[in-house]
């Protein structure tokens, strides 16, 4: 990695991790973080954001300074921890530390991990900004902030504490806003803490979007629960299935429960141990199909699903965008089916045609046949 060949351990990290080449947008991003601006990214779902915050900031921070120099926000425990986990990878050897700091873990715990003055902290809004309020987090050193996910770390309920946040840190602090969409809210709110954020957007190229097949199938309501149970069931398939209703994912599992498939549910209500061991499950391949909604899936960033499952069909391009991002994530292949009743398929084919994407129509599995013998029954 040239851009970072005279940081030691920055490359051995690099190279330990597998990777050869940048991605689009760590490429365009980097050197820009780099020169100190205040960026607005926008970015498809897996196409290497985190690394495009990460590398630059660890190559700003200094290592001689024991106190925080920069903060990733996230808007979820499990993003804050994915987060912190692959700042650990890039960190080893450089004689920096991180921590993580995430609502609903116990304070006294976390207040130990400030105690080692870690450079980088990466958490919820919530648990950060409660900290500073009680001058336990010290940010006179903080220089970079970045909130990814920007979308959802910018909505009503936290940005409250998001500007908080800032707003405690140094006047000329760098702020970054990571995103795979954004919309005219998320801008405003970005314009409202940034005197003059840069927007940068990233297109999907022709070759990730020829990695991830975009299809749909045409059924009624009463098939759909075995047709989704068909097509999940198929070998080598870890896939992801959107339901629109929190309400109607009892019922499906309810069916499901009766037909032969490896599944589990994540909804809003599933308490913080149940969905942590939901997904250990669905990432160590236990179960095949995992089903959520849009709201339960913020921030899960789970590698190698095959599929994505839209079970009901996306109320717009944007989370129709954030729900097939899930899979084909840093150029493998994946699948996107959508799931459609009958009169559907019009407003499917202006969110496929808004972002460019092939859509090809399937037909939907055939019972098998049985044999009639000469009384008309069934064998």
């Amino acid at each position: 990695m040239k851009m970072f060949d005279h940081i030691p351990f920055l490359s051995e990290n690099w190279q330990a991790a597998g990777f050869t080449e940048l991605s689009q947008v760590q490429e365009k991003a980097i050197p820009r973080i780099m020169d100190g601006e205040d960026l607005l990214v926008e970015a498809p779902t897996g196409t290497g954001k985190t690394l495009a915050y990460l590398l630059p900031i660890i190559q700003k921070m200094d290592p001689e300074k024991n106190k925080t120099q920069a903060i990733v926000l996230a808007p979820t425990r499990e993003l804050a921890m994915q987060v912190f986990e692959v700042s650990q990878g890039f960190l080893k050897g450089s004689g920096m530390t991180a921590a993580s700091l995430i609502g609903g873990a116990a304070v006294k715990r976390q207040l130990e991990k400030l105690k080692k003055h870690p450079q980088l902290i990466v958490g919820t809004p919530n648990r950060i900004a409660e900290l500073i309020d009680m001058k336990k987090l010290k940010m006179n050193e903080v220089r970079t902030i970045v909130a990814d996910e920007a979308d959802q770390v910018l909505h009503p309920s936290t940005i409250e504490d998001v500007s908080y946040i800032c707003q405690s840190a140094l006047r000329d602090c760098q702020l970054l806003f990571f995103s795979a969409t954004i919309s005219d809210k998320v801008l405003v709110q970005a314009k409202k803490l940034s005197d003059n954020p840069q927007v940068l957007s990233i297109a999907a190229t022709d070759e990730e979007k020829k990695a991830i097949d975009h299809s749909y199938y045409v059924t009624n309501r009463r098939e759909k629960p075995e047709l989704l149970r068909k097509l999940a069931r198929q070998e080598g398939v870890k896939a992801l299935a959107f339901v629109n209703n929190s309400n109607y994912l009892s019922r499906l599992k309810d069916i499901l429960a009766t037909k032969k498939i490896s599944f589990d549910v994540l909804d809003s209500s599933t308490n913080k141990t149940e969905r942590k061991n939901v997904l250990n499950r669905f990432r160590n391949d236990q179960i095949q199909l995992l089903l959520t909604t849009d709201l339960a899936a913020r921030g899960l960033d789970i590698d190698n699903i095959t599929h994505v499952f839209h079970y009901d069909l996306s109320e717009d391009a944007r989370t129709y965008l954030h729900r097939s991002g899930r899979t084909g994530r840093m150029g493998k292949e994946g699948s996107v089916v959508t799931l459609l009743l009958p009169g559907e398929e019009k407003y499917l084919e202006k969110i496929t045609q808004k972002l460019e994407l092939e859509l090809k129509r399937k037909n939907a599995p055939k019972p098998a046949n049985k044999s009639i013998n000469k009384r008309g029954k069934s064998k």
